[in-house]
């Protein structure tokens, strides 16, 4: 998805840039074991994986323009889903 035409505009960054903040992003990464599958769960079925992986993975958020489809399944797992604006301020709170 960042390398899509409208997302490299909106970043101003171009393909190789972008390209390599993927790289560096993915050799930090740890890969998550999807042992359950707790499906349906959002309102777009495309958005399952996203779930399943963040449930598994016991993570602490969602960060996605797509707030809307997240919300009511996180809640229930007890997972915050954030707009990218929101994580950047609690990162520039704690500073």
């Amino acid at each position: 998805m960042a390398l899509r035409p409208e997302q490299l505009h909106a970043s101003g960054k171009s393909r190789a840039e972008t390209a390599s903040i993927l790289d560096a992003l993915e050799a930090i990464a740890e890969p998550v074991f999807v042992a359950f599958r707790h499906r349906p769960l959002s309102p777009d079925v495309n958005d399952d994986m996203v779930l399943d992986v963040a449930i598994n993975g016991n993570t602490d958020a969602i960060v996605t323009n797509n707030t809307r489809h997240f919300r009511e399944a996180a809640e229930h797992f007890h997972i915050d889903v954030l707009a990218p604006a929101e994580l950047l301020n609690k990162f520039r709170k704690r500073r």
